[in-house]
């Protein structure tokens, strides 16, 4: 028998943790605050061996964080009780005014931008409709203009904002390049320097898998640390959560699994290939098919689509049909269901998660259906399936996953020269 292995080896995290010279100590320092500030932020207030415990760093390393800390106004210290009739603990915490955060998400019909305190914690959001005949450029500026209109409202300087961070579906370069978009139609643009140029804080540019560290911080309870994130909206990904730590991949492209070609001879998809799974059920494409499909078919959703509708609103109403039985929604709903559910068998067997969370604006139609799908696909299709013990789960984040993510993904990575 032929016994083919693939192994994937991810080795991007460990590459940043290298063995440090006394030249780096710097370097080291701000890696440390970095250390601290995570904890603090995942687990709350906390003592100083607390700390120490948490960090794996000595009383004195921690003490001399903290001072740093303490000199950026980023922590706030006050005491705790005392068991005893010793001294009170100093317990230290988040200052959530500290720094803040602005996470903006670009979808082809709107701009959606969030203001997020030093904790995550939502502060205010604004959606701003955009056209297909605005250029980069226009959109760029419109991005400018409501990212300083958040800050200003709320009285926060440039100085005090630790970063925006912007988010688009497709291929993003480390260097903040929008390589290939296919919702949005853009290829080579230079997104991050672009607005870079107009801000003095940090701008980064962000792929859409960030949205998994939403459900992190909404859900609490989800503590495990491998799980595939299955999305289906504008486009089509799978994304990874390995290990406790969000796959990138060698060039920020890991899960695209809308860009598996199911059939070399379907449709256009829009990033030049023929037969992408998320030519055929991406929220777009299913919109496109339900109009097609309605000018013979015996629905009832041939009077509920109107010209204008957005692919949300048609894959809305398309839900409110399958509440009612509509045989043409039905057809649909096991039309979405044959295509993901082996591509999501195959994302099981490489990744091994232990749970599967079912998102985006075509799954929550209908997340029981899909849920039901994918478990039959485990049991055909799924190495040494009887021993697993996989949890599906919807989503949680809602609408503000992408903004939410964002803002967590700069926090993550958060480091300020004293």
């Amino acid at each position: 028998m032929l016994e083919i292995q693939i192994y994937i080896v991810y080795n991007r995290a460990m590459s940043n943790y290298k063995i440090q010279s006394p030249i780096d100590s710097r370097n080291a320092g701000i890696r440390n605050e970095l250390l601290v500030l995570n904890i603090l932020r995942t687990h709350g207030q906390m003592s100083q061996s607390g700390l120490c415990r948490q960090a794996d760093l000595s009383s004195s390393t921690v003490s001399y964080i903290i001072g740093r800390l303490r000199e950026k106004n980023l922590i706030i210290e006050e005491y705790g009780q005392s068991a005893s009739r010793g001294a009170k603990p100093v317990l230290i915490s988040i200052n959530p005014t500290g720094r803040f955060v602005l996470g903006i998400e670009i979808n082809p019909t709107d701009i959606f931008a969030g203001l997020f305190d030093f904790n995550c914690k939502l502060t205010e959001s604004i959606r701003t409709t955009i056209t297909a005949e605005q250029n980069i450029g226009e959109i760029v500026k419109l991005i400018e203009i409501t990212a300083r209109g958040l800050l200003s409202k709320h009285n926060i300087t440039e100085k005090m904002t630790a970063g925006i961070g912007l988010a688009v579906s497709g291929s993003i370069s480390k260097a903040g390049v929008v390589e290939l978009s296919s919702p949005m139609g853009w290829k080579a643009v230079p997104l991050r320097a672009m607005l870079q140029e107009r801000f003095d804080c940090p701008v980064s540019v962000h792929a859409t898998r960030v949205r998994l560290l939403a459900e992190k911080i909404i859900d609490p309870t989800l503590t495990s640390q491998n799980i595939l994130y299955l999305n289906v909206a504008n486009g089509v990904g799978g994304h990874i959560i390995s290990d406790g730590r969000l796959i990138h991949g060698t060039d920020n492209r890991s899960g695209e699994i809308g860009h598996i070609v199911i059939d070399a001879n379907g449709p256009r998809c829009g990033c030049g290939h023929k037969g992408c799974l998320e030519a055929y059920i991406s929220g777009p494409a299913l919109a496109a098919k339900i109009r097609n499909d309605l000018t013979t078919a015996d629905s009832q959703l041939v009077p509920m689509i109107a010209e204008g509708d957005l692919p949300t609103d048609v894959l809305a109403k398309w839900g409110q049909a399958l509440k009612n039985n509509d045989a043409y929604a039905l057809k649909l709903q096991k039309y979405v269901a044959d295509k993901l559910t082996p591509i999501a068998a195959t994302a099981i067997n490489c990744y091994d998660p232990e749970v599967v969370i079912l998102a985006g604006y075509v799954c929550m139609q209908c997340f029981d259906y899909l849920a039901e799908a994918i478990r039959r696909h485990i049991e055909t299709d799924v190495f040494d399936n009887l021993s697993r013990q996989i949890s599906i789960i919807p989503a949680k984040a809602g609408d503000k996953a992408i903004i939410i993510g964002t803002a967590s993904a700069i926090l993550r990575e958060f480091a300020e020269p004293a």
